[in-house]
């Protein structure tokens, strides 16, 4: 019988396997143990960094399905977490290992669907748009991280479907956790100090400014938590609430999506819930479900809105929208003025990756670019990336579209929340084409949009290794 994931054939002799790891668990602790004995803070971060990558490639190479379980769990829970001991960031690292499991293991599904065909695109002219303008190490760095947060939709496309329905689910509960957590230090702790408990996976030293909403002398606490960034809360928590209605049932999914729904509001992230409204509305508007399922769904958003509307806060910010006295509209607008003269010469490749502007808050704020999605892609990356990352939004819109008109309203639900979720939070928001681990989420949600479309449409691929298994006469262990 077969370890998980393992395959029939193995890359090594098993006689050179032993070999390897009886060298490694005789040379590693000795190096280790020299390192902290000569002591000093970069031979204790050497010693740390060597244990790291030890354990990370041994479960690499024998269980690489607890790599893509971590990652899931720290996306939800820790989105802008470190690694222990380590100053890397916690999801590009596992995201990293991620994709590399995916080179080096056999996949469970081979077959290319047209929305990563879109991404692929996307890939290729970002890296042409870098190697065109890069100046620095740090537009290298830059690409690299949202290259392994983008290359996260095909290497999680490549998993047997099993296996990417339990990463939604652990994705779903670590975000719900965040999401009560956030919640508690709204209204037990405004100061956020509790936030110092995660100080091991290095939050507690982040500046405060980005949870407040600044209206003249007033100020208003937003949601924040782990996701530090309200507005990237609010996307995270989104796609928390997409995948807790297609993949949770029973009760469970119930309160969980009250409570991501309620800590969507908090954020008081208006692009997020108007994604949430408008997504709701596509669903109600065209799917074919049931008078009674329509009736429930209809009273239960109306109460849920009117609930959230009760909060003064909320109310506020919601009604000010797009006001005269709503100064981010005011600032958009004048981005928008100013784009073309941003671009000028150009438009081609972009203006580059590595700008200070997408790293310094203060210097964002005197740029004052444009705050949409498409046009950033344009921005950093020039017209040809720019009209790759459109060319993925409408392959999704056509998968959400396809998951409007199925039988069941969770496919309906995803796939007009993530046509909302493009029309409305893509363009009032940016954290997608800037934020690494907020790309990385927006990548989760086309990968569950994919497999709702392949449930919909009764289209699941068939998964190569159990093929293996059966054909070798061994039968895979299920999960515990």
């Amino acid at each position: 019988m077969l370890r998980e994931n393992e395959s029939v054939t193995t890359s090594l002799p098993m006689s050179i396997s032993k070999r390897v790891d009886a060298a490694v668990i005789v040379v590693v602790p000795l190096i280790v143990s020299f390192l902290i004995i000569i002591g000093g803070a970069p031979a204790k971060l050497g010693a740390f960094a060597l244990v790291g990558l030890v354990v990370g490639a041994y479960i690499g190479l024998r269980h690489p399905a607890y790599l893509t379980r971590a990652l899931a769990f720290s996306l939800g829970a820790l989105p802008f977490g470190y690694v222990p001991g380590v100053h890397a960031p916690l999801v590009f690292t596992l995201g990293f290992a991620v994709v590399l499991a995916a080179l080096i293991h056999r996949t469970g599904v081979s077959r290319i669907t047209y929305g990563e065909m879109a991404v692929i695109a996307l890939i290729i002219t970002s890296a042409l748009s870098v190697v065109a303008t890069s100046s620095a190490t740090v537009d290298y760095s830059e690409f690299g991280k949202w290259l392994v947060s983008t290359l996260v939709v095909v290497a999680l496309l490549r998993l047997p479907r099993g296996e990417l329905e339990l990463f939604g689910k652990i994705y779903v509960y670590s975000a719900s956790a965040a999401a009560a957590f956030a919640v508690a230090i709204l209204l037990a702790d405004p100061e956020g100090k509790s936030i110092g408990y995660l100080s091991p996976f290095g939050y507690g030293g982040e500046a405060e400014s980005g949870r407040f909403v600044y209206a003249g002398e007033t100020t208003t606490l937003r949601l924040a938590g782990t996701f530090i960034d309200p507005n990237a809360a609010g996307i995270g928590l989104f796609v928390a609430l997409m995948l807790c209605v297609l993949l949770i049932r029973g009760t469970t999914r119930w309160v969980l999506s009250a409570l991501l729904f309620g800590a969507i509001v908090l954020t008081l992230s208006r692009a997020a819930l108007f994604s949430v409204v408008f997504g709701i509305c596509l669903m109600l508007a065209f799917h074919t479900m049931r008078t009674k399922d329509r009736l429930i769904i209809v009273g239960g958003f109306v109460l849920a809105f009117i609930g959230a509307l009760c909060v003064p806060t909320v109310r506020n910010r919601v009604f000010s929208s797009f006001g005269s006295g709503d100064a981010g509209s005011s600032a958009r607008g004048d981005a928008l003025v100013d784009f073309p003269g941003h671009m000028a010469g150009h438009w081609l490749f972009g203006l580059g990756w590595g700008r200070a502007e997408f790293k310094d808050p203060g210097h964002a704020f005197a740029v004052n670019y444009v705050a949409n999605a498409p046009l950033l892609s344009v921005y950093r990356g020039g017209i040809l990336a720019g009209l790759a990352f459109v060319a993925v939004l409408v392959a999704g819109a056509i998968i959400g579209y396809r998951c409007l008109r199925s039988n069941k309203w969770e496919h309906g639900f995803i796939g007009g929340g993530f046509i909302g979720f493009s029309v409305v939070a893509l363009q009032l928001d940016f954290p997608v084409v800037t934020i690494p681990a907020t790309t990385m989420a927006f990548s989760v949600l086309l990968v569950f949009l994919v497999l709702a479309w392949e449930k919909a449409s009764d289209n699941l691929p068939i998964d190569r290794s159990t093929i293996r298994w059966k054909a070798s006469g061994l039968e895979p262990m299920k999960h515990a």
